[in-house]
Formats: structure tokens, sequence, C-alpha cells
């Protein structure tokens, strides 16, 4: 990957932070109910982000599996820009939504789906976009990096094209061993609190970007410079906000409240890249993937050969052309 060099938003210490390429907003999109008596507006539910793996190919709108669980049964709208401008929705009856193999604390869901030809969306790419355990340790990856979240911010997203909103923030924490303490998103489980492996990023919290991809912007140095002197460079898919961090007055910290009043701290739980990877990457999507591939293959084998054009130089190109398919058609016969 390129490293990307850009003027400074903020320089701190020796470093800058830099903007994020505008194609990866177009991985984006929003997705809820359409809003009654409207043509194209949407009441949003979250932020999904689109996929696609090596080959065999496969393409996945990715989203927060919390986002989706409450409305599995339900039909929805996915709303995508247009090319030549404007938005449209996409009308999903039901949805096949598939989750993490093994683990249910994993929030992630995915649906295999392939954006309509006529939207403006660039799926992110699984390798090498995706961040994998490899890729994670060998950029050096870690507390300080920045992160972009790009989503929906519920108070101003768009009526007429879809505005996701892209947050800066820097990894805050890698908690390793620890499991992160969120509230339970499973049916009966609800006022619950589940362990789930994630990061804690820093940064102001948006309304409605469950879902959204986290991007993390790798740093490293300069020769032998100080440790400060550091330059940024590829930007890499970290994984998917899962959601502010709450914390319930009297409970976790004391102020004066009354009720269940929960506070956002600035602190967003991010789902590492590499359960995105388990889930596109589990055995029955990759056989599922792999038997669409080879009925194309096969498709591909049987179709006609085209016969050459005539052209002024040869005017019996096509007849050339059949004359030689005929003969190799023919079985040898011995002298």
């Amino acid at each position: 990957m390129d490293y990307v060099l850009g003027h400074a938003i903020r320089e701190q210490n020796g470093g800058a932070l830099v903007r994020l390429c505008d194609d990866v907003r177009r991985c984006v999109v929003f997705f809820g109910s359409a809003k009654v008596g409207t043509e194209d507006e949407l009441n949003p539910w979250g932020t999904g982000f689109f996929v696609a793996t090596g080959e065999p190919e496969g393409t996945y709108l990715v989203t927060a599996r919390h986002v989706v669980q409450p409305h599995l049964d339900c039909p929805f709208d996915i709303r995508f820009n247009h090319k030549s401008g404007g938005a449209k929705l996409v009308h999903i009856d039901r949805a096949e939504w598939i989750f993490h193999p093994a683990d249910e604390t994993v929030d992630v869901a995915v649906l295999e789906m392939e954006p309509p030809d006529w939207a403006d969306c660039s799926p992110v790419i699984q390798n090498p976009t995706v961040l994998n355990e490899f890729k994670f340790e060998s950029k050096d990856i870690g507390p300080g990096d920045i992160v972009y979240t790009v989503g929906v911010w519920k108070f101003l997203f768009g009526k007429k094209r879809n505005q996701p909103f892209v947050h800066v923030g820097h990894i805050g924490l890698v908690p390793e061993d620890d499991k992160v303490p969120v509230e339970n998103w499973m049916p009966g489980k609800k006022g619950k609190r589940v362990l789930i492996e994630a990061y804690l990023t820093e940064g102001e919290p948006l309304d409605g970007a469950s879902g959204s991809p986290v991007f993390v912007r790798r740093s490293f140095e300069l020769g032998k410079q100080k440790l400060e002197s550091r330059v940024y460079g590829s930007v890499w898919l970290l994984g998917l906000q899962h959601g502010a961090w709450f914390a319930k007055p009297g409970e976790d910290y004391q102020i004066p409240a009354q009720g269940m009043v929960k506070v956002p701290r600035g602190i967003n739980v991010v789902v590492p890249s590499m359960k995105i990877n388990d889930t596109l990457n589990q055995p029955r999507l990759k056989v599922k993937r792999e038997r669409a591939q080879g009925a194309l293959d096969r498709e591909r084998m049987t179709e006609p050969l085209a016969a050459p054009v005539a052209t002024d130089e040869n005017p019996n190109h096509r007849e050339d052309f059949e004359r030689l398919l005929g003969k190799a058609s023919k079985p040898k016969t011995k002298d």
C-alpha cells in the first residue's frame, strides 16, 4: 500500500493527523426503515459497510450484530448513494444474516450481497485491507495510532444522499488478555453485561454509528530519529464500531443523578477486524464461494468461441476459422 502524507490538521509531539481518503467513505451505507411518505429517505438503525473477499470472490454487507438482532424477521431498506447523484433505497424482505461461527459474544453480522450496478459503492478488499493478527503485530499498531470511524451521525446524515460522518480519534487501549464489559444484546439477556474482545478508542461517540467501519493509520519511525518523530502511513481496517462506552452514575462513577441515567465517557468500543475475518472465512461461506466460482468457471468453458470478424485484409476470416475449428474437432485416425 502507498504511504499517505498530507497537510497537518493538528500537530502534537512531532506527529500530524492527515486526511482519510474520500474513497474509503464509499464502502459505507445506511440501513433501517423507509420514512413513510418519502421516496428515498430513511430512519436509520445503524451503519454498514461492504467487504469483498479474494478468490473465490464474495461480497458482504458487514455490520454489528446487536443492530440487526431485534429485527431478524423484519423487512428493511438499505440506502445507497447513486452514481448520478442522490440516493436510492434497496428493499430487503428478509435477510439471511450470518454470525460468528463459534462465539455468540462477537458483535458481527454479515449479509451476502452485491451492491447494485448503479450504486456509488466501493467495497473494502479483505486482503490486504482487513487486518489479521500478523499484520496487526508486524505493522506495530497500538495505543496512540490514529483511527477514523465512518458512519451515521443521526442528527445530520443526509436527506437526499448518504453523508457518512468521519470522526478522528486514536487507539486508547488494546486490552489483550482482558475483555471489555458491554450491555448484552442477546434475547432474554438485556440489562445484563457481557464480556467481549474489543479495542478501546478515544473520541466523541457518534449517535447511530454502531456497525461503522473503524480504520487505523499506522505510524512508523523515520530512520533512527527519536520516537516522537513519526510519520503516518497506510490505512487499514481496525474493526467495526460496537458503540460508545456508557457508564452508570452511582455504579461506575459518582455524580448526583436520578434513575438509570447513562453517560457516554468519550470512549468507543471496537470489535477487532480478526472477528470479521473469522466470520467471512468460516468453512460454509468459503465452500459456497468455491462452488459459485466453480460453476462460473464451467460456464465460461462451455461458452462457444466467437468467430473472428471478417476484415478487408482477410474477407474469409470467418470461413478460415470455422474450417480450422472443424478440422480440430475430427477424431484422429492411424495411418
